[in-house]
């Protein structure tokens, strides 16, 4: 039976794909997965948090690591094994070792230091990217406009640098999913 598809304009042998978590964390599970029958992975996800780390900017993006210097020697230290770099490296070792669509995932809240690093990724080798966008509504002042067009802006920061398609994943924070996956769509979202 021919189950074959697209998605984003990917051609996948079928329409399973295996999502961000700890088994997509790994070149030998991905080629697993692949042996398993996956149509797709979307790898484990970057965090916002690992890119200014490495980037050394997270201490001087907020002002609260001047007063939990702490806080900025236990994300050092939590994340130094799966920065950037590494990031970058299993990508390019997952496309050498599988045949199937790899999409990267990135888990963000701004536009403001992460979607260059989207063209490293695209260079690495990545078929797509997920946008995993967490923006909470937990500031009262910040309205639900303010909140769908941060998502937008995040979207179109990303597609200004790379060419290789990108799905946004939503939470459930919004009040019309109509609305925002049009907003999105419109953007350039091969996928929600």
């Amino acid at each position: 039976m021919d189950l074959s598809t697209k998605y984003m304009g990917l051609n996948l042998r079928n329409p399973v794909i295996v999502g961000s978590s700890g088994l997509t964390a790994n070149p030998a599970r991905i080629m697993q997965l692949e042996k398993a029958g996956a149509g797709a992975v979307v790898l484990k996800s970057l965090f916002e948090e690992q890119i200014l780390v490495d980037r050394g900017k997270l201490v001087s993006q907020d002002e609260m690591y001047f007063w939990y210097p702490e806080a900025v020697e236990f994300i050092s230290d939590s994340l130094k094994d799966s920065g950037i770099d590494a990031y970058l490296q299993m990508i390019a070792s997952v496309k050498k070792s599988v045949s199937i669509p790899v999409i990267a995932s990135i888990n963000c809240v701004t536009d403001k230091e992460w979607p260059s690093f989207a063209g490293e990724i695209e260079k690495a080798g990545a078929d797509a990217l997920e946008l995993n966008i967490a923006i909470f509504p937990f500031n009262k002042d910040l309205t639900s406009k303010e909140i769908e067009d941060r998502y937008v802006s995040i979207l179109r920061a990303v597609k200004k640098e790379i060419s290789i398609p990108v799905a946004v994943k939503l939470g459930p924070y919004f009040t019309n999913l109509f609305h925002i996956t049009r907003e999105l769509q419109s953007a350039g979202a091969g996928a929600i």
